[in-house]
Parts: C-alpha cells; structure tokens; sequence
C-alpha cells in the first residue's frame, strides 16, 4: 500500500495487480468511498483511449460539449455515453483488464455499463472547476452499488487533483443535485432537496497525485470535487460508471445519458444501453 506515502496524499492506494490488492482495496473503498488502484492501466490501453478521443472530438460522439469560461486561456470538452459510436471507447471499456479491476470492488454478483465519460481541461482552463457533488443525485437509479472508474490520461499533481470527503458515502444519503454552471441554481432535475452539508477543512478531505494509468474508484454517493486546471497542458481522464445487483431504475427526470425508455421503474438496469457485462456463474443443482 502507497497510500501513507507522502508524495501519494491519503486516498488509500494499492498496486492494481498485487495479490493483496482486491480485498484490501474493497475495505478501502467500504471506509473511505474512494480508492486508488496504481499502474492499472499500460501505455497500449491508453493509446486507445487517445483514439478514442480523437474520434470523438473529430464528431463521432453524438453527446459532446465545449466549455470556455470567461478570461480563460483553454477550454474544457467532454463526451458523455459515446462507447456506442467510439469504438476505441468500446474497445477499453469491453476488452481492457478494467471491468474485471472493478467487478470485485462491487460485492456483487453482476456488473452492468452504466456510461463513458471523458473530460479533458486544457491548460490554464483555470475557472473549469467541479463544485462540490455526489453523482448519484444526478442518476434516475436506486440502490447503492454504483461505482465511478476514473482513469487518469495524464499526470495529474495534487495541485489539479480530485478532492473527496472521506465516509461520505456511507449513510447513503442523497443531496440536492448541483448546477455546474452556477452552484447557488436549482438544478432542473433535482431529486432531493437536501443541501450539501458543510464542507470543511477540518474534516477529511482526501485526494492523491495521479500517473497515466492510475485509476480511482469512488460510489457515487461520496461527495467530491475538482479544481480547474491551472496548469501549462492538458489534465484529461476517462471514467467508465458500473452498477451492481441491488440497482434499479426509477424512471425520474434526468439527462439523456442516464435514461433508457425500455426500463419501467423497479427494473433492474440491464438493456443493450445498459449492457450486463459481468455474471456470477451459479453452479447447477
């Protein structure tokens, strides 16, 4: 484990492909609602992902948005649900060690795509900071195994890393949904109209530097943020948003990425949107 290391920062962090690292990594995730697993990810997959975002910036991601904030000198893009037109996308997401890396953390006996996301703030896109949130306020979904894979495609210093509130994950309790663009707006599909707890200093706040490679993964109930990036290049990730077996559909207004029209509220999230992608095998008899 890394995560006591100065340099790492207090996330928990674990070699990805240590024969410790799946059960110790699952407590990590249980205590904290965030965990880092290191080097999970080689140069090769990587590459693919670059192709990904080639492609997707080039048109082929129908859901793409450009964001440039005022007296900004870069700009932040993100492509949300494009695995279905991205097949560099499609290619990590189904054949990468990445599904199998996360199944375990889960506790559960499926695993189901929920949706791709890939954000890339480029240098000094110092005002593209995200206000502090939990994902799950935004998910048509309920139950609690939903996870956020979070792959780092560059060096990311803590200057410009994620920040999380640690065991904010665990009463599992759902917080009015933010607007990114203005934090003090309702946003137009709030489920809950809870506010935000205070957020202090004084609590635990965790965050690490990352390596390309690196991945985090937090349950979408954890409270986190990111700053913008004031640094002189790009800060880009792909993260990838399972769900586990205690997950179901709601049907409650939400962005287009989250809503499938073939599910009826109850359904457990299993579609060609939302594929299954990993099954326990239970043996006969």
């Amino acid at each position: 484990m890394t995560g006591t290391d100065v340099d790492d920062g207090p996330i928990q962090s674990f070699d990805a492909y240590s024969t410790s690292a799946g059960d110790n990594a699952r407590l990590a995730l249980g205590d904290d609602g965030v965990v880092c697993l290191r080097g999970a990810f080689e140069t090769s997959w990587l590459s693919i992902v670059e192709a990904g975002i080639a492609a997707a910036l080039a048109g082929a991601s129908v859901d793409l948005g450009v964001v440039k904030r005022e007296g900004d000198k870069g700009q932040f893009s993100f492509s949300s649900g494009a695995w279905q037109t991205v097949e560099p996308f499609q290619r990590f997401i189904f054949d990468s060690p990445l599904a199998d890396l996360v199944w375990p953390l889960l506790d559960s006996s499926t695993l189901t795509l929920f949706y791709d996301f890939l954000l890339i703030k480029e240098a000094h896109s110092d005002g593209a900071l995200t206000p502090w949130h939990q994902d799950h306020s935004y998910y048509p979904l309920d139950g609690t195994k939903v996870v956020n894979s979070w792959v780092a495609l560059d060096h990311i210093p803590l200057e410009s890393a994620l920040q999380f509130l640690a065991g904010s994950h665990s009463s599992s309790t759902l917080y009015r949904a933010v607007d990114f663009d203005d934090p003090n707006a309702a946003y137009c599909h709030a489920r809950s109209e809870l506010p935000l707890p205070p957020i202090s200093q004084d609590g635990r706040i965790l965050h690490t530097s990352l390596e390309p490679g690196d991945m985090l993964v937090w349950w979408s109930h954890t409270l986190h943020c990111a700053p913008g990036n004031h640094l002189d290049r790009r800060r880009a990730a792909f993260s990838v948003n399972w769900l586990g077996d205690d997950v179901t559909y709601n049907g409650q207004p939400a962005l287009d990425t989250y809503i499938d029209p073939s599910l009826s509220s109850g359904d457990h999230v299993v579609s060609d949107k939302f594929p299954l992608v990993r099954q326990s095998v239970t043996p006969n008899g």
